[in-house]
């Protein structure tokens, strides 16, 4: 039976941290919630599921993404089953993935930008529906209510499916490349046994089946060539489609710290504008009125609402 369910979060400032853990007494050190959060970073910036053991534990984890990245409903969150040590953690990799959305639907602000907040700004953003999504969560895995739906679960895992899907090609090109050569080495085995034996016995028949061989190692190196070339294109599309990855989420968030530094400029430009403003006030002779009359149209020009992330 698994041992207890945990909510855990992230910021740039203060990396993964606990936010709730059920039931109560089920515990779980600061140095474990670190390793399980970094181990999903190492993995990828996608939503992406994990199994890993920790000292008394069995471990099956889903980090729902980062902003930068292909996330599940609500970016930087980790919400990890924790199992006992005989208990086999695969059993839960499609289940906690889908009873994720539980949890993380029922945050108040579901988008923000964990680069620039902090856990108390989390804590804020996602009000305190946890306390009771999360025993909610760990009660339906207990009782199996959780029903495995591959389509849904292809989505969730959509950026990670479509990797392994590559790499799963990858391998089976490799396995079948390794087969034909290691026909070709038979044969050029039965090729050498049959040419010391037509020293001494030099017969149509077995000259026959030697040149058939031969015959059939040009056309395996054939195939083999073929394969190779398949096999180098596939690696060559999975290191593009990684590059792109991350070219995608690099251009993100060079996009959001701009946007982030032109607020911060009007926000200091107006501020100026308005002091400048409280200083003319007292003059009312017709070149200052129209100086704060230029001003004020300028001001209007550069108001603007920060959006929530």
């Amino acid at each position: 039976m698994p041992r207890g369910i945990c909510l855990i979060g992230w910021t740039n400032k203060e990396g993964f941290f606990l936010i709730h853990k059920y039931p109560a007494d089920f515990e779980l050190t600061e140095e474990e919630v670190m390793r399980i959060g970094s181990l999903h970073r190492m993995r990828r910036l996608d939503a992406n599921v994990i199994t890993l053991k920790l000292k008394e534990l069995n471990v099956v984890s889903f980090f729902s993404g980062l902003i930068t990245a292909q996330y599940y409903i609500a970016p930087n969150f980790v919400i990890s089953l924790c199992l006992e040590k005989d208990e086999n953690p695969k059993d839960y990799v499609k289940i906690l993935p889908l009873g994720s959305k539980m949890v993380l639907s029922e945050f108040p602000v579901k988008r923000f930008d964990a680069r620039t907040t902090t856990f108390r700004d989390v804590l804020s953003n996602i009000g305190q529906t946890y306390l009771q999504t999360l025993p909610a969560l760990y009660n339906a895995i207990l009782n199996n209510e959780i029903k495995v739906n591959e389509d849904e679960l292809a989505i969730i895992l959509a950026a990670e499916r479509k990797e392994s899907a590559l790499q799963i090609e990858c391998n089976q090109l490799r396995e079948e490349l390794q087969s034909k050569n290691s026909m070709i080495e038979t044969l050029q085995g039965m090729i050498k046994e049959l040419s010391e034996k037509i020293k001494s016995e030099e017969t149509l028949a077995r000259f026959k089946a030697s040149l058939e061989s031969k015959m059939e190692i040009e056309k395996l190196k054939s195939e083999v060539l073929s394969l190779q070339k398949q096999l180098s294109a596939k690696e060559e599309e999975l290191k593009k489609e990684k590059e792109m990855n991350e070219l995608h989420q690099e251009t993100i968030t060079l996009l959001l710290d701009y946007k982030l530094v032109m607020q911060h400029r009007d926000i200091e430009t107006r501020e100026f504008l308005k002091e400048l403003l409280e200083s003319l006030a007292p003059y009312q002779d017709e070149f200052h009125l129209q100086l704060i009359e230029r001003i004020e149209a300028y001001l209007k020009h550069i108001e603007w609402i920060p959006e929530a992330f």
